[in-house]
């Protein structure tokens, strides 16, 4: 049997896709007051401050309506740890890629699945290499010993300390938002932290002055060691403020990984009604998507025909359609032109396959929203095994189906396929009630546009202004 190459589009015939709606900004997280004071100075994006440890971190994460961005489409841990690899330098910043801490599994952050490195595909920031694992181990309390320090590091096999980590990026994967770590270096693992810096710091992340002082009377040697300690947390908090402040430019597509999917929505659009813009935000945001597509159709090879509306005039309607999302929706909404740009039907594999040609970390990394009349018949999609490989559905219920008959037949379909996680791709969403198949019906019987239940405004014009389905007729 020959070997089959994907149908991967040149880049000359290649059009860029159209962003429908830009991503929410990242938010910083700084426990220390002087932390945030610190990144206000370099740093433009919005930041709170947490106080320190990890139940700060929790109750930081639970008033999320007190947060300066409601619906933030990266969440990023800045401020200062100590080191335990002897290799990393003080008064310096690195990227954590891995979180441990006592409670919990080890996280990895989405910026850095499978060891890629920030801005691989991006040319506007092409010099960033973060390291492949860099582990940071979250403690109750400060390591303050070079002899601790040696040992945690022999022990877990961690690089950098602090007391918040894990505790992050916990959170922010219960809130299905993807995270990154950003730490200064303020003590190599061969510096001795002075015992007392734990007890100058509130519960808000504020210093507290007198206390210094009072030490500093007890043991005038300590105003040295602050003197030090100051110097490199300065330079380190300079570093790491310029490298978290540089996640803004990274786009929202590279923050998509298995947890938090790009999300496909494919169809013929013919026309896009009102509940596929509602069904696309209710799903990013049951997924946690960074980064949604919308895909008009060329042709449907399950119908071997053209959709009534051309190409341009779906285009269009979603446009019209899709522009109109809610101001609460964190990811980026895309729209392409790549299946109607593309000679024959439009088939899910080949388009998952030029993704992940364009875009290799989106391997294992893509949804595409299907209804549950479709998912049906997938094993007559072409080459549907070599899509399941490359992608996972996100199925959604159309009536006459329901939840319980949709459970039943992804259940069936686990046990014939041997997909064990079949069952999982169902989506809790409402059905999709509305149908483009009945409008089309609707206006071309002559109903007036403006009954025509199910069309969003945007639509309606332009069905109106190229006199679509036998509009006026």
């Amino acid at each position: 049997m020959p070997i089959r190459y994907p149908r991967v589009m040149s880049a000359a015939r290649r059009k860029p896709d159209e962003i429908l709606k830009t991503a929410e900004t990242p938010l910083v997280f700084c426990p220390l007051g002087f932390e945030r004071r610190a990144f206000l100075r370099f740093g433009k994006l919005p930041v709170v401050t947490t106080g320190p440890g990890a139940e700060a971190i929790r109750h930081a994460f639970a008033r999320r309506d007190a947060w300066p961005v409601r619906h933030p489409r990266l969440v990023i841990l800045l401020g200062l740890a100590g080191a335990l690899a002897p290799e990393l330098r003080a008064g310096t910043a690195e990227f954590a890629t891995h979180a441990t801490g006592p409670d919990g599994p080890e996280l990895r952050s989405a910026l850095w699945h499978r060891g890629r490195s920030l801005g691989g595909t991006s040319p506007s920031f092409p010099s960033l290499q973060p390291p492949e694992r860099l582990r940071i181990l979250e403690a109750a309390s400060p390591v303050t010993t070079p002899a601790a320090k040696a040992a945690l590091h022999a022990a877990t096999g961690a690089h950098l300390v602090d007391t918040e980590s894990h505790a992050f990026a916990a959170c922010a994967e219960a809130a299905g938002i993807p995270w990154s770590i950003v730490r200064g270096i303020s003590d190599a693992a061969h510096d001795a932290l002075p015992p007392e810096v734990a007890s100058f710091v509130d519960t808000h992340g504020e210093t507290r002055p007198l206390r210094v002082l009072r030490a500093i009377a007890r043991r005038p040697a300590l105003l040295g060691d602050l003197g030090r300690l100051a110097l490199r947390s300065r330079a380190a908090m300079r570093d790491a403020s310029f490298l978290a402040d540089s996640l803004a430019c990274v786009p929202p597509i590279e923050l998509c990984s298995p947890a938090n999917p790009l999300l496909l929505f494919g169809g013929s659009f013919d026309p896009p009604h009102a509940r596929h813009a509602t069904l696309l935000a209710d799903a990013m945001r049951a997924l946690g998507a960074p980064c949604a597509i919308v895909m008009p159709a060329a042709i449907n090879p399950l119908k071997a025909q053209r959709p009534p509306a051309e190409p341009g005039a779906r285009l269009a309607m979603c446009r019209a359609a899709f522009s109109t999302l809610p101001d609460d929706l964190a990811g980026e909404v895309r729209l392409s032109h790549l299946e109607l740009d593309r000679d024959g039907p439009s088939y899910t594999v080949d388009t998952i396959e030029e993704l992940v040609a364009r875009h290799p970390f989106l391997a294992g990394a893509i949804r595409f929203l299907v209804g549950s009349d479709a998912i049906r018949s997938i094993e007559r999609w072409s080459r549907w095994r070599t899509l399941l490989e490359l992608a996972r559905p996100a199925v959604v219920v159309r009536p006459p189906d329901t939840r319980a008959s949709v459970e039943r037949f992804l259940a069936d379909f686990a046990r014939t396929s041997g997909l064990a996680d079949a069952p999982s791709w169902l989506l809790d969403l409402p059905p999709v009630e509305l149908a483009s198949t009945a409008i089309r019906d609707a206006i071309a019987r002559g109903e007036p546009l403006a009954r025509v239940e199910g069309l969003p405004d945007g639509v309606r014009a332009e069905i109106e202004a190229r006199r679509l389905y036998g509009f006026g007729g």
